[in-house]
């Protein structure tokens, strides 16, 4: 679009408009094209072919998995035995209550299965069992499948009514003969399976389409609209269709009356699908196509009003633009690209706001350098709170005064101090390792057993794979510490426990006890009281060095007590830890 921002307006209009024309030409063709009614047929055959055939093939999955139950449930022994009768009454009566118990458990955990029917020659007398039902094997000579099973060892039956508590209930039917090692017929199993399970089946695939599922003599299995008939003359139309297509293709269509109908076979269950799409519904869209050359009409006539408005956004288009770039700029994202061809006042603006864009980062640099100057003091004032050195020299004099004195606690207490202290110093680095962390936190922990005795026990759980990450110094302590001091100032018996886990690229460290927990929010406090300046320090630190990566979670656990969960980033290189927190 650059002939905008160098022809004279008077050129623009015309070349527009002799343009506009040749365009609403151009579409009236395309549209023309793309609407014809016989594309539109050709092409939602294709595209209905291909459903079905997708939908044949899932329907033929799922109907071979009920095969394979009446295979499982025809060679289980506990069936083979009541079929073939047992040698006294009470062990009939035991087998097959047995039987209904298993085969009942089969239904019950496969909701589409509705019912069994067992036919065998002494069926029990209470035959009042729900969902496994007995019937004497000559009672299935008078039944109508029953020739269908003639022939095959087991089959599909189609649609059938059975007794149920309710009354007679549709179901689709599968049978299988079961003969003796000679081949005489001992038993018939058929297994029920719910209609609305085969319909929802259908549905599922698409509950807008109109699918039909027939059986070998038309009879309709299972429909997406309940109440769908097939007459005898839309049946038969099908059936010459699929004679006419031949083996090579197993899918065909028909039209009949106002519906045009794609069909395919089902071969392994010699059943057929079918889905019915009015016909006035296939060429909507070639009305639609007569409409829309109509508005193109319309369309036309008015265009040259719209060219007037197009060109009027063409000239406001640079002002939108640069509004849009304002409004969404971010100081902290990167320099938004802005044309450099304007040689009018557009240019003027564009310029402008780069300059102004330049001073901004400017200025934001300026003041990130003295942010992470300050943060680095921080923390500097942070750690320098005591002389460390000064104080381990002082440790080591008392610690021999307490031996001279035979005051072992005393010595004890002061050796692991001063131990305490040399992991402090850690030769000036405010970054150390989780060991080296966890090894610290046992001397003081050995302190508080010194002092407290039986009243207080600790544990510390630390995968060895965990002590290798890097930590700021003092992380855990002043949590413990706070535990031991504020939570069992009641006097109770006290327990601490440390756990460290990993969670993806973050560490969980835990510090749990049994104390009397922090006190919950009153009108007078906004806040859980966590603790002084030791854990204010701790979050302070854990802010400068990680931001938003790290979290600290102070909260009341359910069995009493109080659970500390503080989340960081897991850190494999001490120095990157530095560069972060700058």
């Amino acid at each position: 679009m650059k002939f905008y921002k160098q022809y004279r307006i008077r050129h623009l209009l015309f070349g527009s408009f002799f343009l506009f024309m040749v365009l609403i030409f151009g579409i009236v063709i395309y549209v023309s094209y793309q609407y014809s009614v016989h594309e539109i047929i050709e092409t939602t055959t294709e595209y209905q072919e291909k459903n079905l055939n997708l939908l044949s093939e899932d329907l033929e999955s799922k109907l071979s998995t009920f095969e394979g139950y009446s295979i499982v449930l025809s060679r289980q022994q506990i069936y083979r035995d009541v079929i073939g009768g047992s040698n006294t009454q009470f062990g009939r009566t035991s087998s097959t209550q047995s039987l209904t118990l298993d085969f009942s458990n089969i239904v019950y955990s496969v909701p589409a299965i509705h019912s069994i029917e067992i036919f065998l020659n002494a069926p029990p007398i209470d035959n009042i069992q729900y969902p496994v039902r007995y019937y004497p094997l000559t009672d299935s000579y008078e039944e109508d499948w029953f020739s269908t099973l003639n022939d095959e060892t087991s089959s599909w039956l189609g649609s059938r009514m059975v007794d149920t508590i309710a009354g007679e209930k549709p179901v689709i039917s599968f049978g299988r003969h079961v003969n003796t090692s000679r081949g005489l017929l001992q038993s018939v199993l058929i297994i029920n399976l719910d209609p609305y399970t085969l319909q929802g089946w259908l549905m599922g695939f698409s509950d807008e389409s109109n699918l039909v599922l027939l059986d070998n003599n038309g009879n309709v299995i299972s429909s997406t609209n309940s109440f769908f008939d097939i007459g005898d003359t839309l049946y038969q139309k099908v059936v010459e269709a699929k004679e006419k297509q031949g083996d090579a293709k197993s899918t065909y269509h028909v039209r009949h009356h106002e519906d045009f109908i794609v069909a395919t076979a089902i071969d392994s269950v010699d059943w057929t699908l079918m889905e019915i799409t009015p016909y006035d519904d296939l060429i909507a869209g070639s009305r639609r196509m007569t409409w829309t050359l109509i508005a193109i009409g319309i369309f036309s006539i008015m265009l040259a009003l719209v060219g007037t408005l197009f060109l009027t956004r063409s000239v406001t288009k640079p002002v939108v633009h640069l509004a849009n770039v304002m409004e969404n700029y971010q100081i902290n994202q990167p320099k938004p690209q802005l044309p450099d061809d304007y040689k009018n006042e557009f240019g003027q603006l564009y310029r402008g706001f780069d300059d102004l864009i330049n001073r901004a980062q400017m200025l934001y640099k300026s003041l990130n350098e003295q942010n992470r100057r300050q943060r680095e003091a921080e923390i500097k004032a942070l750690q320098a709170n005591i002389n460390p050195h000064f104080l381990y020299n002082t440790l080591d004099q008392l610690n021999w005064i307490a031996i001279e004195r035979g005051d072992n606690d005393m010595s004890k207490m002061l050796e692991l101090l001063g131990k305490m202290l040399r992991v402090g110093l850690s030769k000036g680095e405010s970054i150390i390792t989780v060991e080296d962390e966890i090894k610290y936190l046992q001397y003081y922990l050995q302190i508080q057993k010194i002092q407290l005795e039986d009243r207080f026990s600790y544990d510390i759980h630390v995968p060895k794979l965990t002590d290798r990450f890097f930590i700021p110094k003092l992380t855990l302590q002043p949590f413990v510490e706070n535990a031991i001091i504020h939570g069992f100032q009641d006097g109770r018996v006290g327990k601490v426990d440390i756990h460290i886990v990993e969670e993806g690229e973050h560490l969980l460290l835990q510090v749990l006890d049994n104390g009397i927990g922090f006190q919950t929010i009153t009108p007078h406090k906004s806040k859980l009281n966590t603790g002084g300046y030791g854990i204010r320090n701790v979050n302070e630190r854990l802010d400068v060095y990680f931001g938003k990566e790290a979290s600290v979670n102070v909260v009341n656990r359910a069995e009493g007590g109080a659970a500390v969960l503080i989340r960081i980033p897991k850190v494999r290189d001490k120095d990157s830890i530095q560069h972060t927190s700058l």
